[in-house]
């Protein structure tokens, strides 16, 4: 599969989010957001619906990195959003999603660990480009 447009699309829509919300990343976690949206640009089971399950079902760094990215997304966009959880419910299991999924693994992340400290502000970062179709 050809990445590049996908990368590309991403990369412009990460400059546009940091743009409009005046809040710029540095190339690290730039990086990041925009290989998080590559990566996902095309599931249509992203995020999943019922996170709590999904921690269940998790056994890599790899699947808890992905329920971090979906807590993102959901925080940032509403997409997929429950019902009946505390506005910060997202927030909190996509950090914690991002812990352990640096935890698990070998060596430890420290990207990861970045990612759920600095969760909040990639979330407003990324709520500076809200798809219109949401």
């Amino acid at each position: 599969m050809n990445w590049q447009p996908y990368i590309r699309a991403s990369w412009e829509i990460v400059m546009e989010c940091e743009s409009r919300s005046q809040l710029f990343l540095d190339e690290e976690l730039e990086a990041y957001l925009v290989h998080m949206m590559a990566r996902n640009f095309r599931k249509r089971d992203f995020p999943p619906e019922i996170v709590c399950l999904e921690f269940s079902r998790a056994r890599s760094s790899e699947d808890f990195r992905q329920i971090g990215d979906g807590c993102l997304f959901v925080d940032a966009w509403d997409i997929r959003r429950a019902k009946l959880v505390n506005r910060d419910y997202y927030q909190k299991m996509g950090q914690t999603a991002y812990v352990y999924a640096a935890s698990v693994a070998r060596p430890m992340d420290q990207l990861l660990h970045r990612l759920a400290r600095e969760f909040s502000l990639l979330s407003r970062v990324l709520r500076g480009v809200k798809p219109s179709h949401i």
